[in-house]
């Protein structure tokens, strides 16, 4: 049992094997001898005892036949009795076909004695009845045939029963050594049954226990166990499986501890990146086409809102793509109105482009964009600045030089006036000439007020003690045009301000606003406040401002009036930005317009800066 258990599992099974094929063996070895065993038996009955046995009943019908034959003959005279002995005495070759062996010995001799009986009946009966000696016949008979038909019957009697009694005996003992044969095969059968059960549950407990401790230790690897040692003490062929398993485990382990440090590297330096794409003042977006990844940094995060192709929503979604439509449309430092992430819209300086492997496929895209619009307002002011500025310095040159002669001229114009008659002051259209020489003065200063501004004398007001003052200035106006004025601001509202300034800010705006109802409207002035500012919106019902005359309404000397100087919104705004506020406009064509006001709580200190 000890080198039993010292065997490999291999050499195990075979052993197991070798034990079963030697039952499995024995099995047919003692069957092959029971087959062999009846053959045999049934050959020896075939071919000895039933020719034997069949002979022996033959020669006994044969005896009785011949002794029926003389009794009947002896009792009645009839010689036909006589014939029929003489026919049995015709069947002399049942014999032949039997080969004389010590063992139907007798078979022979009760033959040969018959012989006799037939001898007698040839040389003695037959001459006798040939004779018609019919007395010495009977004598005959009764001396020496009866004699010896009773000793045949005997010895045939005892020679069947001699023979039944030997044939059963050679039963009897095939039986037993068939019963000895089958008990032994039956027995070894359920050994061979027993033990590959036996074989079957041990095998199964040989190989399913480590198998089930390997997988148990193998688990514990699995869940991230990197580097644990399978014990196994048997020196079978799994201890090779888990030594093998052992070296795979332990450089399983190496390589877990390098893919951690190169993971480590790679996020310390993806986060390394990550910091720097979201200190950058614009917005990064990457693109990954086989992971399906996108990656925005902080500041695209808060700026843009994507589409469902991970793209910045725009109110022209075609930009992203070629004419043809099949192809993106990469491009570098375009100007897009993109979604803010709040609904609201933005003007975005993107660039567009393609990630390139080094064999030239693209496997993504990257985009980065920047908020625009600020600088675009500060674009529009420095150019809207720019223009003042040249305005101002033409009106700076000018100013003097054309409000001298001017001053001149309307002077000698105003003494005409008051000296010629109303027919001549008619027929020189003298009003009229002063009538313009007043406009241009007007349009000289308005210049002069452009270009230079006076420094706000700031005063703490209301806003009510302001519009109060300009209020019946406009009425009058708007009651001519049927148009109603709307007054809902906050009359406590304190400003600090210029307050002529101010008043002509609000003349401008309420004077436009009139002007753009010529068939009634209503007029709003309304104001809100937060913390640090003042809102004051003025809102007509007029016809609206154009999405093309938007562009231009601050302007110098643009104007859609026939006889408007195209400076009175260039100077609102001037004056509002002297103040540190601005000036804001929505307009809707056919439905009306807002200029909102946005004025500091706190005196601006900058002056005009």
């Amino acid at each position: 049992m000890y080198f039993f258990r010292k065997m490999g599992f291999q050499q195990k099974m075979l052993l197991s094997y070798l034990l079963m094929m030697l039952l499995i063996g024995t099995v047919a070895l003692l069957y092959s001898y029971q087959m062999t065993k009846i053959t045999t038996d049934e050959l020896r009955l075939s071919q000895r005892i039933l020719p034997q046995t069949s002979a022996l009943l033959n020669l006994k019908n044969q005896l009785y036949s011949k002794t029926y034959a003389l009794k009947m003959y002896a009792q009645t005279r009839e010689p036909a009795y006589l014939e029929k002995y003489y026919s049995g005495m015709l069947q002399r070759n049942l014999l032949d076909q039997i080969v004389r062996t010590k063992e139907n010995e007798r078979l022979f001799t009760i033959a040969s004695q018959i012989s006799e009986l037939d001898f007698i009946f040839f040389n003695k009966i037959d001459p006798l009845l040939k004779a018609k000696n019919v007395d010495a016949v009977t004598y005959v008979l009764k001396t020496e045939v009866e004699p010896r038909i009773m000793q045949l019957e005997q010895v045939l009697g005892f020679t069947l029963q001699s023979l039944e009694t030997d044939t059963n005996a050679e039963f009897q003992q095939t039986n037993n050594s068939l019963q000895v044969a089958l008990i032994i095969t039956y027995t070894v059968s359920v050994a061979a049954i027993l033990f590959g059960l036996f074989s079957a549950f041990y095998f199964r407990k040989q190989l399913l226990h480590p198998i089930e401790s390997l997988i148990q230790q193998m688990r514990q690897v699995s869940h991230g166990a990197f580097g644990k040692q399978i014990t196994y003490e048997a020196r079978d062929e799994f201890f090779e499986l888990a030594s093998e398993f052992n070296k795979m485990s332990k450089n399983v382990a190496e390589l877990f501890l390098h893919t951690q440090r190169q993971n480590q590297i790679l996020t310390e330096e993806k986060q390394v990146r990550e910091q720097i794409l979201n200190t950058l003042p614009v917005g990064v977006i990457t693109y990954y086409t086989p992971t399906n990844e996108v990656h925005l940094n902080e500041k695209a995060q808060t700026l843009v809102e994507l589409n469902e192709t991970f793209l910045p929503k725009s109110p022209a979604p075609d930009i992203w793509t070629r004419k043809d439509g099949d192809s993106p449309g990469w491009f570098e430092n375009r100007k897009i109105t993109l979604y803010k992430t709040d609904g609201s819209t933005f003007l975005a300086l993107i660039s567009y482009a393609p990630i390139v492997q080094q064999d030239g496929s693209e496997i993504g895209w990257m985009m980065v964009l920047s908020d625009i619009t600020e600088q675009e307002k500060i674009q529009a002011y420095m150019h809207q600045s720019e223009k003042l500025s040249l305005v101002g310095q033409l009106a700076a040159g000018a100013a003097h030089e054309i409000r001298n002669p001017l001053t001149v001229i309307y002077g000698f114009m105003q003494l005409l006036e008051k000296n010629l008659t109303e027919e001549y002051r008619n027929r020189y259209y003298v009003p009229l000439i002063i009538q313009e020489i007043e406009r241009v003065n007007r349009i000289v200063t308005e210049l002069l007020m452009l270009s230079k501004p006076s420094q706000p004398n700031y005063r703490k007001v209301t806003l009510e003690e302001v519009v109060s003052a300009i209020l019946p200035l406009m009425k009058g106006e708007a009651a001519l045009h049927n148009i109603m004025i709307q007054e809902t601001y906050e009359k406590d509202a304190f400003l600090h301000v210029d307050v002529e300034q101010f008043k002509q800010i609000l003349l401008n705006l309420m004077k436009n606003s009139l002007e753009a109802m010529p068939h009634g409207g209503t007029l709003t002035i309304k104001s809100t406040q937060d913390a640090d500012k003042l809102f004051i919106a003025v809102t007509d019902t007029g016809v609206g401002i154009s999405p093309e005359q938007m562009t231009r309404i601050y302007e110098p000397f643009y104007s859609d009036k026939d006889d408007g100087t195209g400076l009175g919104l260039p100077i609102t705004m001037r004056m509002i930005q002297n103040h540190g506020g601005d000036l804001q406009v929505k307009s809707e064509v056919g439905k009306g317009t807002t200029f909102t006001i946005i004025l500091p709580k706190k005196p601006h200190e900058s002056g005009l800066g």
